[in-house]
């Protein structure tokens, strides 16, 4: 019977200085949830500090550190986007750090609103931008989910909170990183709600230099898009909505929601649009015709992407492997906000590019 091989990464060890003397490891601390090649901690805390402090058991994480020596292809490189070198300090920023502040809103929900914030996440960190989510849905949350994220926020002495980061480099704040398990509801008024977004997810927590702070906010106009209209320096709305016609005209609301808000719309995405047969690949239009064209209108903004339904898709979502779905339409959805919705905002001087 073969022993196992020494370990080279041990509990006590420095973060910083395994991720100096072993890059390969910042991916491993990536798939944990601990982005600690940038975190300001991680010059101080050893490894296991740093997994009490995520709440993630210590031991596969260092089984994955000292695989990763052995085996780098356990860990494939990431080739475009995500995990970048910093500016020294800048981690130590709240929101001074983020250039572009993207609300994600829809008039009801079911339309895929969260999926259309991934996947834009997604395609902007590929690209090579720096991106974060504010998963502001407090009382339904599913970012985390999504990017199949166990650990929690580091919390440091100074009051602040630490993001958790995804696999290749996203940046995520959500509620259900609060609470003991994800089927615990949190019943909470909107003051609670407000008080949450405004002062914990975005003032409180270190989001360093972020080039897009994406908003995924509950369906209607309640208090948390109220909250991000009124008290968070946004540069936009995404509006997201399915070919339903009930969709559609909730949708609506929001479009009368942000011009009296006074809050741009920069683009409009459809989910749902269609769904290919599997043997002819002809389209199917399950909800009815697209009315894509006519919401963008509607809107006075670019229409981004007409996403179709793909169980590939939805078997990701559910196993938290969100970030290796690759699709046409999805490159485009990210494509197109750079090429149509930023272009936009820059004519508007609405967007920092520098």
């Amino acid at each position: 019977m073969s022993e196992s091989p020494e370990l080279k990464i041990l509990p006590d060890m420095v973060i910083r200085k395994v991720v100096t003397n072993w890059p390969e490891t910042v991916r491993v601390f990536a798939k944990h949830g601990l982005g600690c090649a940038s975190c300001q901690i991680a010059g101080i805390d050893t490894v296991e500090k740093g997994a009490k402090a995520h709440k993630i058991p210590v031991e596969p994480l260092l089984a994955d550190l000292n695989l990763v020596l052995v085996n780098p292809a356990a860990f494939p490189e990431i080739k475009t986007g995500g995990l970048a070198a910093v500016t020294p300090g800048s981690e130590n920023e709240t929101t001074g750090g983020i250039k572009n502040i993207i609300a994600i809103v829809s008039g009801k929900g079911g339309v895929g609103k969260s999926f259309v914030t991934s996947m834009l996440a997604v395609g902007l960190n590929r690209a090579g931008y720096r991106v974060g989510i504010l998963d502001a849905d407090i009382t339904g949350p599913s970012i985390p989910r999504t990017f199949g994220i166990v650990a929690r926020p580091a919390l440091p002495d100074n009051g602040k909170i630490v993001p958790v980061v995804s696999a290749q480099g996203i940046k995520i704040m959500s509620s259900l990183f609060f609470v003991a398990n994800e089927d615990e509801a949190l019943i909470w008024r909107g003051p609670m709600i407000t008080k949450m977004i405004r002062d914990n997810f975005y003032n409180a927590t270190l989001w360093g230099e972020l080039d897009y702070l994406l908003i995924d906010l509950p369906p209607g106009t309640s208090d948390a898009p109220l909250t991000v209209m009124q008290a968070l320096p946004t540069n936009g709305l995404i509006l997201v909505s399915s070919p339903q016609l009930l969709a559609t005209s909730i949708v609506r609301k929001a479009i009368s929601m942000a011009n009296k808000m006074h809050t741009p719309i920069v683009g409009v995405a459809e989910n749902m649009s269609w769904f290919a047969l599997p043997e002819s690949g002809k389209h199917l239009n399950i909800f009815g015709p697209s009315r894509a064209e006519e919401l963008a209108e509607a809107a006075n903004a670019p229409l981004l992407a007409l996403l179709p339904l793909d169980p590939r898709a939805a078997e990701l979502v559910d196993s938290g492997r969100i970030e290796e779905y690759h699709s046409i339409e999805t490159d485009q959805l990210a494509q197109n906000f750079l090429q149509l919705s930023v272009l936009r905002m820059r004519k508007q001087s609405l967007i920092i590019t520098e």
